[in-house]
């Protein structure tokens, strides 16, 4: 019962690509309203993580004695884990691109660990 996440080679260009598509999507009818991309990134992780705590709540509300486990639960949840991890990447490379005296600290506290 080995459960091995797919494994995929992913440029930075394609995960940000993916997020912008999705932030397009979600944005709401007035544009005049600008929300900061930090904003942004905190609601949209949020949300990812409300959809995988209310898909493990309802698994195991169905768990039942006899009642095989639904192993598509898993692959759904380390879908959305991996959605938000890309969020995280994508926001990472962002910075990374402006260069800034915040981002080389960030870097160096990386480069410590």
């Amino acid at each position: 019962m080995n459960v091995k996440p797919e494994s995929k080679q992913i440029t930075v260009a394609s995960i940000a690509a993916t997020s912008a598509e999705k932030t397009e999507l979600k944005q709401p009818a007035d544009a005049s309203v600008a929300v900061s991309p930090v904003v942004k990134l905190k609601m949209e992780i949020e949300q990812l993580d409300a959809e995988r705590t209310a898909l493990v709540k309802t698994t195991i509300e169905n768990l039942k004695p006899g009642k095989p486990f639904d192993q598509s639960v898993v692959r759904d949840i380390n879908k959305i884990e991996t959605r938000k991890n890309r969020l995280i990447v994508a926001r990472f490379a962002a910075l990374l691109r402006k260069n800034g005296p915040e981002v080389q600290a960030i870097v160096h506290q990386i480069i410590e660990i």
